[in-house]
Parts: C-alpha cells; sequence; structure tokens
C-alpha cells in the first residue's frame, strides 16, 4: 500500500477533527492566521522524509469573509498543535492556501482552480480542507477527485455538489465526480435543511410577502430557489426571488420594485462580499419597517456594524 494510501486512512479521521476544531475555534487563538496571497505553511513537529504528508486548506483570505476563515485556519493550526503535528506515524505539514484575490475581493474561479491543481500535483497529499464557497468547489472537486485527493467542506450547502435532489442542476452530482468515486463530503447542512429553518424563521416573524435576492452564486442562488421549493410546506409567500448584479453601486431601484410588491420581509441569499450592505441600506430605506433576514454566509461584522440611516419621517397627510 502506498504512502498516500495509508495516510489517507489515518488522515480521513484526524482531519475531521481538524475541520470540526476549526469551525468551533476563535479568531482570538494563539496562532495567527495565514497572510493573503498564498497563505503559509506549518508543522508542528517539523518532521519529514517517507512519513511525512501535507495537508492544505483552500479558504478565501481576503475580503469580507475573513471574519470566519481567519477563525478556521486558526482553528486548523490549533488543532495540529494539540495532536502534535501528527496523524498516528505520519508528520503532518500544513499550508493555507487563499482562493480569495485582492482585487475580486472574494473568492475567485481562477485562484481556486490554481490551488486546486497544485495539491493534486503534490504526492504527498493527502487532505484539503476547502472550500468555503459553494461556488469554488463546483471548480476544485473534479480537479482534486481525479487526483484522489479526499476534500471535505466546512461550509458548502449548495445540494448539488452530492445530490440530484430538487434545487440541483442536470448531471449533478456525477459530473464531479470524474472517476466515479466520491472524494468530498461537507459537515454542514444542505440548502434543503437551510431553506426551511429560513422560511420558519419568517413564518414565526409574522412575514407575509417575502421578497428574495440572491447573488446569482451557487450557494445564494441554491438556497433561494430551494426556499421557493419549500415555501408551501411552511405557509410563507414570496414575492419575488430576483438574481442581483453584486457591482452595481446601488439598489435603490431593486428596493423600489419590491416596495411596489408589498413585501414586509426582504432576504439576502448571498455572501457579504456580493452588494450586502449597500443592497440592505437600500431595501431598508424603501421599506423602513421591513424585517431584514441574511444567510449565515452574510453574517459578518461588515455587514452587522455597518449603519443604516433611518429614513427621513414622511410629511403629515401624504
Amino acid at each position: 500500500m502506498s504512502v498516500r494510501a495509508k495516510a489517507i486512512g489515518v488522515c480521513l479521521i484526524v482531519g475531521s477533527l481538524l475541520v470540526l476544531a476549526a469551525c468551533g475555534s476563535s479568531n482570538s487563538s494563539s496562532s495567527s492566521a495565514a497572510a493573503g496571497g498564498g497563505g503559509s505553511s506549518s508543522s508542528a513537529s517539523g518532521g519529514g522524509g517517507g512519513n511525512s504528508i501535507d495537508i492544505y486548506s483552500s479558504l478565501p483570505l481576503q475580503g469580507a469573509s475573513t471574519a470566519q476563515t481567519d477563525p478556521l485556519v486558526n482553528g486548523i493550526k490549533l488543532a495540529l498543535s494539540q495532536a502534535g503535528g501528527k496523524a498516528g506515524s505520519f508528520s503532518v505539514n500544513y499550508q493555507s492556501l487563499d482562493d480569495s484575490t485582492a482585487a475580486a475581493g472574494k473568492w475567485d474561479p481562477g485562484q481556486t482552480a490554481a490551488n486546486a491543481r497544485k495539491v493534486a500535483a503534490d504526492p504527498k497529499a493527502v487532505y484539503y480542507i476547502g472550500e468555503f464557497n459553494s461556488g469554488a468547489s463546483e471548480i476544485s472537486i473534479p480537479i482534486l477527485n481525479q487526483a484522489g485527493v479526499p476534500q471535505v467542506s466546512p461550509a458548502n450547502t449548495y445540494v448539488g455538489l452530492t445530490t440530484n435532489l430538487p434545487g440541483s442542476a442536470p448531471g449533478e452530482p456525477q459530473k464531479y465526480y470524474p472517476t466515479g468515486k466520491r472524494t468530498y463530503l461537507r459537515i454542514v447542512p444542505i440548502d434543503s435543511i437551510q431553506g426551511a429553518a429560513d422560511l420558519m424563521a419568517m413564518k414565526q416573524a409574522g412575514c407575509t410577502k417575502v421578497a428574495i435576492a440572491n447573488d446569482k452564486e451557487a450557494y445564494g442562488a441554491g438556497l433561494a430557489t430551494m426556499m421557493g421549493l419549500e415555501k408551501g410546506f411552511y405557509g410563507v409567500n414570496i414575492a419575488s426571488n430576483t438574481g442581483i448584479d453584486p457591482t452595481s453601486p446601488n439598489f435603490r431601484s431593486y428596493a423600489s420594485t419590491i416596495q411596489g410588491q408589498g413585501a414586509d420581509c426582504f432576504f439576502f441569499s448571498g455572501i457579504v462580499s456580493n452588494g450586502a450592505v449597500q443592497l440592505t441600506k437600500d431595501v431598508h430605506s424603501a421599506l423602513p419597517k421591513a424585517k431584514i433576514f441574511v444567510i449565515g454566509a452574510a453574517c459578518t461584522n461588515r455587514l452587522t456594524k455597518s449603519r443604516v440611516p433611518s429614513p427621513e419621517p414622511e410629511p403629515e397627510g401624504r
């Protein structure tokens, strides 16, 4: 049995613990997060030679998502440190890769593909933690699958990555696994579960007409689609589901449209880097009494600490 094959068996267990530790860690950890632009590598034991294996993470380390990904990297480092830099008899070398670019301010398809190819070409690579974004995993899964590198995402929810349930696209999930073997898993609930929870929350909040905006990415658009499919089970009326242009300077026209629809609740289905702050500000200005909901990936300091100016009061008699 090859070194990679034996190491994979150990790392599938130890690596799962790394991801779980990462999800529960804080960025106040004594291990600092890797810098952007290629990341950094570490090995607690400093081991090498034939008993040395490589694990990687591929996460956006620039832009708004760092509020969640920096703690992830710190958690991985902490877990490795607590394990003595070992997985069984193997010394573990960890490298943090950045799948974002400064120009994009979020994950980038080209950088994601480059990361996956780098790991696929490493004969000692036995574990890949990523991606953070479902759309990024659509790119990296086939590359890593062909190389036989196990991949675990701490955040992906798009149903089509692993199932052909309603909400998936034709050919999914088979098209992501060219070898015919599954090499990817995620440790969070899929969109059908997340969408149900969102619909229940809006129902309990008294929403009678919901306007949804999605960022057109696999995660945001996928969750928005799933909510449309499930709305009947929870008695929630979805007035519209609109794909927005994340690069738009403002969303006043969209806000005016959903105001005309009589929406009393608004749901943004997308990552915070894709216009979440400006969009919620514009919606609030047009619909000051509407309840605003966002998905977990948008719940960062960049959104929650942004100042939303209160609209001026309506003139009497208007």
